[in-house]
């Protein structure tokens, strides 16, 4: 029984430290996976305060459609080509439906924005609803920033991960020739 729950164990914290290479090369390439349904976005400017600003990390949740509404917070995929697709995190101010199209569409707005923004978004492009800052956001956008650099992402995650990972196949391999 203590084989099989170590074997197990490995199994698992080798399935672990995968998913946890995966994360970190998705946020240090600023891409953001998706982990049951949640995102952690970094903040890159401050038309969003003094909800959050610049360097905050924030938690966004898929919502399916009927619960998004006006006021609501949300990040989708921008439209405006000065964003070139990248993620943006405004209120929603207005929610119609095109005549035409029938499609709906979302006005949003940076609650320290002056102007609503110039281009619409449809549900399809909505990535997620606001749901939570982190206390130490700032912090660790930090931290995700450094990891941009290639010397610093080498020397404090991959070797280290590299060499977690390699303990673990070779107990593995102990385990499954005692067997």
């Amino acid at each position: 029984m203590k084989r099989v729950l170590s074997f197990a164990g490995n199994i698992i914290f080798v399935a672990v430290v995968l998913y946890l290479c995966y994360f970190i090369i998705q946020a240090a390439q600023n891409q953001s996976p998706d982990i049951f349904g949640y995102r952690m976005l970094r903040v890159m400017s401050d038309s969003m305060e003094p909800v959050f600003g610049s360097g905050d990390c924030i938690i966004v949740k898929e919502t399916p459609f009927d619960e998004i509404a006006v006021g609501d917070i949300i990040t989708f995929s921008s439209a405006d080509p000065a964003l070139l697709g990248s993620f943006n995190t405004h209120r929603i101010v207005d929610i119609v439906e095109d005549r035409t199209t029938k499609e709906t569409l979302f006005y949003t707005k940076g609650d320290n924005n002056d102007w609503t923004d110039d281009y619409t978004t449809c549900y399809e492009d909505i990535v997620g609803k606001y749901i939570y800052k982190l206390p130490f956001g700032k912090k660790f956008s930090s931290f995700l920033e450094k990891l941009s650099n290639r010397e610093f992402y080498f020397v404090i995650v991959i070797i280290p991960v590299l060499l977690c990972f390699l303990s673990c196949v070779l107990q593995l391999a102990r385990d499954i020739r005692k067997k």
